[in-house]
């Protein structure tokens, strides 16, 4: 598994991401290290065919997920641009195919059934309050199974929204992630962010 988690995060390197995020929707592409973890740590806790990858931006989760077995991704943004960049990137590796795209806004995304598993790498709410928040509500009405990743310190808040809505919470890894120099208000070259991958799991 250590060669595939390596694989996947060379695969993923020279990728493309959107030339100009948008501060507004806290656009932060995940590295590919992360990306490689993250997708790893979920086939691990759950076996699945389908994933629905929600603000999937350029497409690190979703094109790992297709690197490592993940037949059917659904990748869904609000942002046609940042879902461009993501069908040249899929292109690029080879697979295209197993990739939808929709532009969608994900808080007011309705499916006729549910998803196997949801996964994503939400707004951390710090442009706009509670988005993370929002985002997982939204989650929870379309799968049973959710992976996402936050700050890490914020456990506790989310296991108390997660029985309040009948999900268990479980929390899977913790890892830093790298953001690069891509907002005006930056003044580092890059910055390390502590995070934590959660399981939200349907009780019943």
């Amino acid at each position: 598994m250590v060669n595939i988690k390596k694989n996947i995060a060379i695969s993923l390197k020279e990728l493309r991401t959107k030339e100009r995020p948008l501060a507004k929707l806290e656009q932060y592409e995940l590295d590919s290290e992360a990306a490689s973890k993250f997708v790893h740590n979920l086939i691990m806790h759950l076996k699945t065919d389908e994933l629905l990858d929600a603000g999937a931006g350029s497409g690190s989760l979703t094109l790992a997920s297709a690197i490592i077995g993940i037949e059917r991704i659904l990748a869904l943004d609000i942002d046609f641009d940042a879902l461009r960049q993501l069908d040249s990137n899929a292109n690029k590796l080879g697979c295209k195919w197993k990739i939808d795209l929709v532009q969608a806004d994900f808080l007011r995304f309705n499916l006729s059934r549910k998803f196997e598993a949801i996964m994503m790498n939400p707004p951390f709410g710090t442009k706009r309050r509670h988005y993370d928040r929002d985002f997982l509500l939204s989650a929870f009405k379309l799968s049973d199974n959710i992976f996402s990743l936050h700050k890490k310190g914020n456990e506790h808040f989310f296991s108390n929204l997660a029985m309040k809505e009948g999900f268990s919470l479980k929390v899977i890894s913790t890892f830093k992630i790298l953001l690069k120099h891509t907002m005006p208000f930056h003044r580092k070259p890059k910055y390390y962010v502590e995070v934590s991958q959660l399981y939200f799991k349907k009780n019943g």
